[in-house]
């Protein structure tokens, strides 16, 4: 069961429910209203408490939510982070408050609680929330970058999401040659869900395989994919990988004949429970 917390300050109120460990609404922002798009629902009321006590259960309950507005008597569930789509023609401002949970973590609705969230976004080195390294028997590397990859006819030009991605560069090197990331930490006895963005493009694309590992036992392949998948970048939108403390998830880019064989990968995410 929720307690909830009001917190008043001058400029915002921020609310904090408590479960298996503290989950809070920030202050985000003031904005303009923004389009309808970018709204789950409408809610009034005589005071601004109210609102609160409106949007706040309502935002944790529904799994599109993960924000509502404060605007003149409303309130408004919100679908999508910031930044977000608004209507510079209005005068009026809203503040925007968002579900925050520690870096690493993220709101399990079924759960009531932020709970571990591994993700591999690329963007800062160190990045504390990564779950992958290079791994020891790579001979070739994934390299972090932003904009285009060097050679023309192969790898993205972007990321896919923020500024950066890893790639594995095919100009130099043997064909078979294996660019590795291992997981670098324990797991839980569960099945987790990998999801990722990944980018094969180049008339000489070999593979990308994501497997696990037991110890000393052979690593089980449990995604592969082989060849040019045009100039986009494609998700992969779920991968059930069985852990526990011995195994290791390892996502490996194998190099192909020439120069046209860049694979990049971005924003993987690794989530504590099985696949949908």
């Amino acid at each position: 069961m929720f307690c909830r917390v009001l917190i008043f300050l001058t400029l915002w109120v921020g609310t904090t429910f408590c479960a298996r460990s503290c989950v809070k609404f920030e202050f985000a922002q003031e904005m303009p209203p923004s389009e309808s798009i970018q709204v789950i629902s409408n809610y009034s009321a005589v005071s601004r408490t109210e609102l609160f006590g409106v949007c706040v259960p309502r935002c944790m309950k529904d799994i599109r939510c993960n924000a509502f507005d404060i605007c003149n008597g409303e309130c408004r569930t919100i679908r999508g982070w910031l930044p977000i789509y608004t209507d510079s023609g209005s005068g009026d401002l809203c503040e925007r408050h968002q579900i925050k949970c520690q870096d690493g973590y993220f709101f399990d609705r079924q759960n009531e609680s932020c709970i571990q969230h591994d993700i591999c976004n690329f963007e800062s080195v160190p990045e504390s929330t990564c779950f992958l390294s290079a791994g020891p028997s790579s001979n070739i590397a994934w390299t972090r970058k932003s904009g285009s990859t060097p050679s023309s006819s192969t790898g993205p030009t972007a990321a896919h999401r923020g500024l950066y991605y890893k790639f594995i560069e095919t100009s130099s090197g043997a064909v078979g040659d294996k660019a590795i990331l291992e997981s670098s930490r324990a797991f839980q006895v569960k099945t987790y869900c990998l999801t990722m963005y990944y980018h094969m493009y180049g008339a000489t694309i070999n593979t990308l395989t994501i497997r696990t590992k037991n110890g000393n036992n052979a690593a089980i392949d449990r995604w592969t994919l082989s060849g040019n998948q045009g100039d986009v970048w494609h998700h992969l939108s779920g991968v059930n990988l069985p852990l526990d403390s011995q195994t290791k998830i390892i996502v490996e880019a194998t190099k192909g004949s020439s120069i046209t064989g860049d694979i990049a990968i971005d924003y993987v995410e690794l989530w504590p429970f099985a696949c949908p």
